[in-house]
């Protein structure tokens, strides 16, 4: 069976509110809260998995502490050390996947953020994208009874083999009866049952500890995530909408694969009406390299540089602020836009010295010159391009549609055989009300012109809220958040309006920010997280592609001006 150059994963996500029109399901929220399954068997089972997770984790903490002591050394080697954390981090795996559901969400939430030792980090990285898959019989049953019909009605090829799994669900590739390929997502079973039970476990223990009124803004939030990612037709509803949101400004740059619903013309002369429902989502398949692969080229070059490699570069990005080296933090700080001028400069550097390469290969006197050359290097992509459009869309879905995707990662984005990018996984989107564009839209056009007396008013208008409303958290937080992250000349200028040093580490900036040294942070609204998370991803996709730092203010004013024009909004700035 044919395989395209990289799988298509779509793992699901979330959606702050529903296309209109979209009905709640029968499997939504409020039905399994008031459900006559949950005060009894779901209780009883949700402690019992509540009981084996805390037990287990203290076992392995005091197996963990206790070791040394038995062992009749006072202090442990770090070779000693790095063993006792592998043997740590592979039962803490055994546990989260025979416990499954919240707890491999969370695992995967976890790695990789500084958290654990680097040795759990190695071991928790299976599960970002080969979480366990689910045998082909348990598949099979899923999509038939998702269907209503046999899968030989619809499929002429189905690869029993799972090309990705993740914490909900794993893709299989497939070919329709009339030739079409498809990737299709399947849903574990009881994985939505796993997955509410623990998280109104976890509800519960807040709520012991006296965090009632956050645990109520929480589950809201949870309750409006759990509407689309344990229900792929509205997933499939959201990922169509953006597609054809983009399609008639950008179909020559990027492709959104289209679901295989009701209005799809491949679904003629099958017997289902769509191929898209709660548990099942058919797509087209997009053939391409995930640009991650080329991100690591430039990874490398940048650690190399540095004296160092990209994998101990990672473990060092992943320290917290007082772990991290002040030296390599400031350089990463402070590195500026790449032109796509300097990075062609780059490419045509790369291109000449494989081609003369190759003609010292050929060469017949080229046995001693072509010593260090004989290995072509890969061409780069153009990264500062690619950051741009990726901007640019993002931008026009923000400003313009009002729904847009806040987790496109780089494993999302793939570049295709055509030079198109192919944009996956919009599960995770967040749609905007008319007046929530236009508060964006200021928040977006004060921080790009560094108008510090209207950041913090914008910043507030978006919902955010603070103990004593202070407008110099508000002021500080709307630089780190949507402009070039703690650069050192944003903080500088700043800081005398904020009451902070100058030239403060990371450590210190952290404790002006989340500290609570000039106010305790209340209120961070969902519309805020996603608009930041989206800023801070594309960010940091554009320094993988060798695009350097760019301020997500300065890319998305454009779309953000646009905006306030044609929403009749009175412009504030001069």
């Amino acid at each position: 069976q044919e395989r395209p150059s990289g799988p298509q994963m779509s793992s699901a996500g979330s959606a702050s509110q529903l296309s209109n029109g979209q009905q709640s399901d029968s499997g939504s929220w409020s039905d399994w809260w008031s459900s006559p399954s949950w005060p009894v068997y779901d209780t009883v089972e949700g402690t019992t998995r509540c009981l084996k997770f805390f037990s287990s984790v203290v076992s392995i903490f005091v197996s963990f502490k206790l070791t040394p002591v038995f062992s009749g050394f006072g202090s442990v080697s770090d070779k000693r050390q790095e063993h006792m954390n592998k043997v740590c981090a592979h039962r803490a795996l055994q546990l989260v996947l025979s416990l499954k559901g919240y707890y491999i969400k969370a695992a995967q939430t976890l790695c990789g953020a500084g958290v654990f030792p680097d040795e759990f980090d190695d071991v928790f990285a299976v599960l970002l994208d080969q979480c366990p898959k689910e045998p082909f019989s348990v598949v099979k049953e899923i999509v038939e009874s998702e269907l209503g019909c046999p899968m030989g009605q619809i499929f002429k090829a189905f690869d029993p083999v799972a090309v990705a799994a993740a914490s909900i669900g794993q893709v299989h590739l497939a070919f329709l009866k009339d030739g079409t390929r498809v990737a299709v997502k399947v849903q574990y079973p009881s994985v939505e049952r796993f997955f509410r039970m623990d998280v109104k476990m976890v509800e519960m223990l807040l709520r012991l500890q006296g965090m009632g009124e956050q645990v109520e803004a929480v589950i809201r939030s949870v309750e409006e995530q759990f509407k689309a990612e344990f229900n792929y037709a509205i997933e499939a509803s959201l990922m169509r909408e953006c597609a054809q949101n983009l399609s008639a400004k950008y179909s020559k740059s990027v492709v959104v694969p289209l679901p295989l619903d009701a209005t799809h013309p491949a679904l003629k002369g099958l017997p289902v009406k769509t191929l898209c429902t709660r548990k099942v989502l058919v797509m087209e398949r997009v053939d391409g390299v995930p640009i991650r692969t080329f991100t690591m080229q430039n990874l490398e070059a940048f650690a190399k540089s540095q004296g160092t490699t990209a994998k101990e570069l990672k473990r060092m990005l992943r320290k917290s602020p007082e772990e991290l080296d002040p030296a390599m933090a400031k350089k990463l700080l402070t590195m500026r836009p790449v032109s796509e001028a300097a990075h062609l400069m780059r490419i045509a550097g790369v291109k000449l010295r494989n081609g003369v390469s190759r003609c010292l290969r050929c060469s017949t006197c080229g046995g001693v010159g072509a010593r260090g050359m004989t290995a072509p290097k890969p061409v780069p992509l153009n990264g500062p391009r690619i950051a741009r459009l990726l901007f640019e869309v993002h931008g026009h879905e923000i400003f313009h549609d009002g729904l847009f995707n806040s987790d496109p990662h780089a494993g999302n984005v793939f570049m295709l055989r055509d030079g198109r990018l192919g944009l996956l996984d919009y599960g995770a989107v967040t749609r905007l009300s008319t007046e929530q564009q236009l508060q964006v839209a200021r928040l977006i056009v004060a921080v790009a012109k560094e108008d510090d007396d209207a950041v913090p008013d914008a910043l507030f208008a978006c919902g955010f809220r603070c103990t004593n409303m202070d407008r110099r958290l508000a002021l500080l937080l709307g630089y780190v958040c949507f402009h070039r992250g703690p650069h050192p000349d944003d903080m500088n200028r700043i800081a005398d309006k904020v009451g902070m040093p100058k030239d403060a580490d990371l450590m210190t900036l952290d404790e002006y920010i989340k500290g609570g040294k000039i106010d305790q942070i209340e209120n961070f609204p969902t519309l805020l997280v996603m608009l930041q998370r989206c800023c801070m991803v594309l960010s940091g996709v554009g320094m993988e592609l060798g695009a350097g730092r760019l301020s997500t203010a300065l890319m998305l004013r454009p779309h953000a001006e646009r905006c306030l024009q044609r929403l009749g909004a009175k412009r504030f700035w001069k």
